[in-house]
């Protein structure tokens, strides 16, 4: 019998210690040492649920019951650690999106990116800009296009899709789209949103 106290004792101790070691995904580190972005997926492509990371519990949820009503998210949505942008009000901040062109990944993904664009768009009068990248390693991209020039060059529907896509995923906000800009405006702007 005590054989199994200690044994289940031991699962109890490794069951809470994995429950500690969550990962503060807010707090990472922007760039990784290789200089390249990170992006936190928060809802893999593919998908109509809405999952925030929550950091609080430090644990991706659909806390609203919210889903999008619409097409699926066309990438991988989440954001960039480190990074905020202004809120309604003071204290209201929040970190950059990015929208990440690669096969679908599970939330609490991590992935190095190279930022390829940016679109700029405002829900309901307030600046939302998103982040277009794709991924950093050549195994994980699944098209030819690694700057803007590509992109508008090789694949401009997907700007289009991607212009859409914002456009009308959520009818209840009204979205205005100002335009598109290259990775080097995109670049500079994620490094002035560094906190």
């Amino acid at each position: 019998m005590s054989q199994f106290r200690s044994g289940y004792g031991w699962w109890v101790v490794l069951a809470l210690g994995v429950i500690a070691c969550k990962t503060d995904y807010e707090n990472l580190p922007a760039f990784t040492e290789k200089k390249y972005l990170q992006a936190v997926v928060e809802i893999p492509a593919g998908t109509n649920q809405v999952l925030k990371y929550d950091s609080k519990t430090q644990e991706f949820r659909n806390t609203t019951g919210q889903s999008i009503q619409f097409l699926p998210y066309p990438g991988n949505f989440g954001f960039i650690p480190s990074t905020k942008t202004p809120g309604e009000k003071a204290g209201d901040e929040q970190a950059m999106d990015i929208l990440v062109l690669s096969e679908s990944q599970p939330s609490g993904t991590v992935i190095e990116v190279l930022p390829i664009g940016m679109l700029l768009l405002e829900r309901d009068g307030l600046p939302d800009p998103k982040v277009i990248a794709v991924p950093a390693k050549p195994t994980q991209q699944i098209m030819e296009a690694t700057d803007y020039a590509t992109l508008n060059r090789k694949y401009p529907a997907i700007k289009e899709i991607i212009t859409q896509w914002f456009a009308h995923a959520n009818p209840s906000q009204k979205v205005r789209i100002l335009g598109w800009k290259n990775e080097r405006y995109t670049e500079d702007e994620i490094r002035r949103r560094l906190r």
